[in-house]
């Protein structure tokens, strides 16, 4: 098509560059929605026209709020294709303000993967729109979650059309992965006030964070993988200097990528978390962890990333490299006892048999962390 949105951005997704067959032989394409204009949308050539004096409405996509630009369901028809010159349901301007935040040293087949879940994401995704569950941050960010899960069933399908390399597949699915989990309500548990309120012991007893913003740091930094991004003396190296980053942890990107569709308080939060947890930290050795005796065996990498918030709370960059230095730290911040006495419901009165024999409380019996997006490889032949 020849019709260009707003009078001068990308016209659509073209549907033939997904098309083709997986190794099975089945055909691959892009969903309906994707490629079908709005119901009721006016057709005619003066009306796609860029310079036609009034064009249709959901042309004008600067105009309206990133939460609900593209997410306005509308009934399709699996059989139809857009006419030459329909308006899509696509918008160039969002796809362009996330991809310009992919960064410069990124290998092409990644920038490109990026790229591909940047285009469908700013595509009319309706999925179904649920009520939000208890202490979601809003309903817009609910329906922003939902489209990146949707958008997560396109990227498959357009791999698949596109032959795809691992790479790319990875680095366009893992970024709407991440967008889903930072629009979620994470998950919130005692020690993290405890935690919170340990951050703020160096600091005149004035409150740093809260409980439920530590828990939402903690999640951003498990989501994002951001320990990778770390040199091994603490310092932050970021996506170009990384060399344990796995494709498609790009978190500027997915900050922005989320961006344009939640809302905007949200997406200012989520930047300045992201802004906290960038700050150098101090290595943090696996063998410290000897200084928590009770600590329960599969909460081991959970505490290691609560350490790493913790200090990036504080400033803290002395190492924490063995069992002294880490205990030294605890018990300045009075967390040895308080910790046990949270995970166990002996509530520490069996503190010295360590962590054996001992029953959890239930929120403890699991480790923490955020599920891992599986792998989506190519389909075997």
């Amino acid at each position: 098509p020849n019709a260009t949105c707003g009078g001068g951005g990308l016209p659509c997704l073209a549907p033939a560059l997904f098309g083709g067959a997986d190794p099975k032989g089945v055909a691959q394409f892009l969903s309906p929605a994707i490629v079908t204009p709005p119901e009721g949308a006016n057709l005619s050539p003066s009306s796609a026209s860029p310079s036609s004096a009034s064009p249709p409405p959901f042309l004008h996509h600067s105009e309206l709020p990133p939460s609900c630009e593209l997410l306005l369901p509308s009934p399709v028809d699996p059989a139809g294709l857009p006419p030459l010159g329909a308006p899509p349901p696509f918008s160039s301007a969002a796809m362009r303000a996330a991809a310009a935040k992919l960064p410069q040293a990124v290998p092409e087949e990644e920038a490109l993967g990026a790229a591909l879940a940047a285009a469908i994401y700013s595509c009319r995704l309706a999925p179904p729109a649920p009520p939000p569950p208890p202490g979601a941050r809003s309903a817009a960010d609910a329906l922003a979650a939902g489209a990146a899960d949707a958008a997560m069933c396109e990227v498959l399908a357009a791999c698949d059309g596109l032959s795809a390399s691992n790479e790319m597949r990875q680095s366009a699915h893992t970024p709407l992965w991440c967008v889903k989990a930072l629009l979620d309500t994470p998950p919130q548990l005692g020690m993290f006030e405890l935690l919170a309120t340990a951050a703020s012991r160096g600091d005149g007893g004035q409150r740093r964070v809260g409980g439920r913003e530590f828990g939402e740091l903690l999640h951003m930094w498990q989501s994002l993988k951001l320990a990778s991004l770390f040199a091994p003396d603490g310092a932050w190296c970021g996506v170009g200097g990384a060399a344990r980053r796995t494709p498609g942890y790009l978190p500027d990107f997915i900050l922005e990528l989320a961006g344009t569709r939640c809302e905007r308080p949200t997406l200012l939060r989520l930047r300045e978390q992201l802004q906290l947890l960038q700050r150098d930290g101090p290595p943090i050795s696996g063998e410290a962890l000897g200084a928590l005796p009770s600590l329960p065996p599969h909460l081991r990498g959970t505490m290691i990333a609560c350490l790493h918030v913790l200090c990036r709370i504080e400033g803290a960059i002395a190492p924490l490299s063995d069992k002294a230095s880490l205990r030294s730290f605890l018990e300045e911040h009075a967390l040895l006892d308080a910790l046990d006495a949270e995970w166990y419901v002996d509530a520490g009165e069996g503190k010295e048999k360590g962590c054996k024999g001992r029953e959890l409380r239930p929120q403890y019996e699991q480790a923490v962390n955020r599920p891992k997006p599986k792998k989506k490889g190519k389909k075997a032949e």
